[in-house]
């Protein structure tokens, strides 16, 4: 008690203590209404207040003397250390500022002088308002002011650092292309550009944060994709109320219909491949700087069952492969719950030779069945979290270590029966073969429900854990699109053309459930061979 004492009394002499509310002066922030003076030295003071100088370590001011045609006026430049390219501002804004040569045509004020004759860069915006300078200034560009001239010169040399392009890491692929996307927003819709080239696709440029303001691009093709999916998505964009975001993650929380439901109702791809193809099928994509994946609107279920191997193996490999992750996901969510029903309350169902192993094993065990799975699943659920978040080198290791080494000393020790350990891999294996990592994480929180309804109420509780289940994910919209759609409800692509994989020769077939705008090809699709044409909603 008298080193607690002693150490308050210490704190108490001081200057209060150490979470004691200071009043600092705050730094009014530039408003939009805020025009730019002529006097240079009113502009120099007005930035040295909204940029923090020269608290702001990596913030350049520079002054220099502009010539024009009848006088030479002061200026200064300002920009960011590290976002913007020294080279450029030296070549294209400083040098001809300097050492202006050209003439000043007739009836050519020295407003469009500057920027139309004497800043070389090929991107310059001209601003009147202090905070249209500095949002542009933060995005690597660098501010130019003149005095006499209440305006203020923008010059676009963006020259931070910035990652390569690389393989996805998540949606990995073996005959597909292999570029993902980067951090770099102009980086990505540059690829997209590039996969697609129709003139007909619009990128759209939005600002999302209060003071933030990141970057993002809306993407869509406007003759095919649906209006009113265009306007709500530009809708829940315009109404994020939110200070700082930056992720695609972040920007999906305000974007999707519930937050309280378990299943994704927004696709989150990195591959260019994926997201030009999710654009011709009429979807909106969502790009945001800092981060990258790229988020589809609307996403059904089967858009993340969906693979890029769909798109480049043969049918019967494509559709051997999609059954396979169909039958992985249902063993993945049910086969823990199925067992523990066999075992504790439908003995009839298994065969007798099997039924006697089985009790032989148990005999050996001290717990019941239900808490050995439920522990060898939390436990297998720390080596999965324990292998992504520790470093690439030491990440195999932890698999060998609890899968066989924990594994086997648990059975030679009685604590768990082997066929427990033979279940909880078969889950494992069937929950690591789902393609999206979202989804993934819905059905392994859905397994967890299952085994203790299972536990709890035997087939019953299982079969209505099912049933609620399925009506969960039947009532789920994204975008107001149902998720398991256009399977239920039911459209014209029925049942068969969404699980399996076909091929459309032409490519203009396209997605029924999000209503988008069919091209005029579409209309004029041959009728099949079996005599009749399309069928109708």
């Amino acid at each position: 008690m008298g080193v607690w004492q002693n150490f308050l009394d210490f704190h108490k002499t001081t200057e209060g203590y150490i979470l004691k509310e200071q009043n600092n002066h705050l730094i009014p922030m530039p408003d939009q209404n805020i025009p730019i003076t002529e006097n240079i030295q009113e502009n120099f003071k007005k930035i040295k207040e909204f940029m923090s100088y020269p608290d702001s370590g990596d913030l350049i001011l520079r002054w220099l003397k502009v010539v024009l045609p009848d006088r030479t006026a002061d200026a200064f430049i300002f920009y960011f250390d590290g976002l913007s390219n020294r080279d450029n501002i030296g070549h294209f804004v400083l040098r001809p500022l300097m050492q202006a040569t050209a003439v000043m045509p007739p009836k050519c004020g020295e407003i469009e002088y500057i920027s139309q004759q004497l800043i070389t860069q090929n991107d310059v915006t001209v601003t009147e308002t202090y905070e249209k300078a500095i949002d542009l200034v933060c995005f690597g560009g660098c501010g130019i002011f003149v005095d006499g001239i209440a305006r203020c010169y923008v010059a676009d040399v963006k020259g931070w650092e910035k990652r390569s392009l690389s393989k996805p890491s998540t949606e990995g692929t073996i005959l597909g292309p292999q570029e993902g996307f980067t951090e770099l927003i102009r980086m990505n819709t540059a690829l997209i550009r590039k996969t697609i080239k129709d003139p007909n696709l619009i990128i759209e440029n939005v600002q999302i944060g209060k003071k933030s303001k990141t970057p993002c691009a809306l993407l869509y093709i406007k003759n095919l994709a649906n209006d009113s999916l265009i306007a709500e998505v530009k809708k829940r964009m315009g109404q994020v109320d939110a200070d700082y975001i930056f992720t695609s993650e972040e920007l999906e929380n305000f974007l999707e219909d519930s937050n309280f439901r378990l299943v994704p109702q927004i696709f989150a791809t990195e591959r260019v491949d994926r997201a030009a193809m999710e654009i011709c099928d009429g979807n909106v994509v969502v790009m945001v700087n800092g981060s990258p994946f790229a988020l589809v609107m609307p996403a059904t279920f089967f858009t993340f069952m969906k693979t890029p191997d769909n798109h480049y193996m043969r049918l019967p490999y494509a559709n051997l492969l999609q059954i396979v992750r169909y039958i992985a996901l249902a063993v993945s969510v049910l086969l823990p719950g199925f067992f523990i029903v066999v075992t504790q309350y439908h003995h009839e169902m298994i065969p007798t030779d099997l039924l006697y192993a089985l009790e032989a094993s148990f005999e050996m065990t001290p717990f019941p069945t239900i808490v050995e799975l439920v522990l060898l699943e939390l436990s297998f659920e720390l080596i999965r979290e324990a292998e992504i978040k520790f470093p690439s080198i030491g990440g195999p290791s932890i698999g060998i270590v609890g899968a066989l080494i924990l594994g086997q000393a648990a059975v030679s020790a009685n604590i768990v029966s082997p066929i427990i350990i033979i279940i909880v891999a078969f889950t494992a294996v069937g929950s690591l073969s789902t393609p999206n990592y979202n989804l993934g994480i819905t059905f392994r929180i859905m397994k967890f429900v299952y085994i203790l309804s299972s536990a709890v109420a035997g087939f019953l509780g299982f079969t209505v854990c099912l049933f609620l289940h399925l009506v969960m994910l039947c009532t789920t919209k994204s975008f107001g699109v149902r998720f398991f759609s256009p399977v239920a409800p039911r459209t014209r692509e029925g049942f068969l053309k969404t699980i399996f994989v076909g091929r459309d020769y032409k490519k203009t077939s396209k997605p029924d459930y999000n209503n988008s705008k069919q091209e005029p090809c579409e209309q004029n699709r041959e009728p099949s061979r079996r005599g009749g044409g399309r069928r109708g909603k």
